[in-house]
């Protein structure tokens, strides 16, 4: 996979994501309505408390984030599959890898871009504070929109056409949404064994790694060791969606 081929598919799906009205409004749309709007609201409901804001901010952070990567790398991708478009860049010289990295680049640059946008947006509307360590906060986004991406990618595998795309990735974005805070202190309602399940998806590695960009008492060598199992936990789901996608994935609409 050159760079070169890998930057052509990234444009042209970035063309395509902007040019596509359901995206933008399943994506883009929910992005910054839910990621803007929920933590202002929660902000006026806390009377100003900066980290029961900071949580509420994480936690639906990794929720619109998951609709932004996992949900629409699994739409998208399907819906191209069923289109035979997949097919027919497979026919252009393009190496596997490039298309679909160039899918994943393109949905993990829009999310990190949306991210910025929310967060700038929150810092001047209400009284969420600036990250620390901004670097480390900008890291737990771009990994953790990478992972979805990939795990989005391995689960088309399980979406029969493109027409239930949408409703099949649900689950895991509720799913992923409980465990990492997006819907309030839902977890508290739960046995504690379904906090440490699902604590374990790749939403609550985000969380906690870009909790550690906002502590305030952090240094350098202990933000290292508050990402360390985060990170991990990033990479083994990454392992996961490039096995899976690898062995699995089908680039066209016909049953193997």
């Amino acid at each position: 996979m050159s760079a070169r081929d890998l930057a052509v598919v990234t444009r042209f799906n970035g063309r395509l994501f902007w040019r596509d009205r359901l995206a933008l409004s399943t994506s883009v749309a929910l992005f910054l309505g839910l990621g803007i709007g929920l933590p202002f609201m929660m902000d006026r409901v806390g009377a100003g408390d900066s980290e029961f804001l900071l949580t509420q901010h994480l936690g639906v952070l990794a929720m619109v984030l998951t609709i932004a990567t996992f949900n629409q790398t699994a739409i998208t991708l399907t819906a191209r599959r069923d289109q035979l478009v997949l097919k027919r860049l497979r026919t252009t010289g393009l190496s596997d890898r490039a298309i679909l990295g160039g899918e994943i680049g393109n949905l993990v640059l829009q999310s990190t871009l949306l991210t910025i946008v929310t967060s700038v947006a929150l810092y001047a509307l209400t009284g969420l504070p600036v990250p620390r360590d901004p670097a480390l906060f900008l890291v737990a986004v771009v990994a953790g929109a990478a992972v979805l991406c990939l795990l989005g990618a391995a689960f088309t595998r399980l979406v029969p056409r493109a027409e239930v795309a949408g409703v099949v990735v649900m689950p895991f974005f509720f799913l992923a949404g409980i465990g990492a805070g997006g819907f309030g202190p839902v977890l508290q309602l739960l046995p504690g064994w379904v906090g440490t399940v699902l604590g374990l998806l790749p939403t609550g590695a985000v969380v906690e790694i870009a909790g550690a960009a906002y502590a305030a008492d952090g240094t350098f060598a202990g933000d290292l060791r508050a990402a360390a199992v985060p990170a991990l936990q990033l990479a083994v789901w990454a392992a996961i969606g490039i096995v899976a996608t690898a062995r699995w994935f089908r680039w066209d609409a016909r049953k193997p």
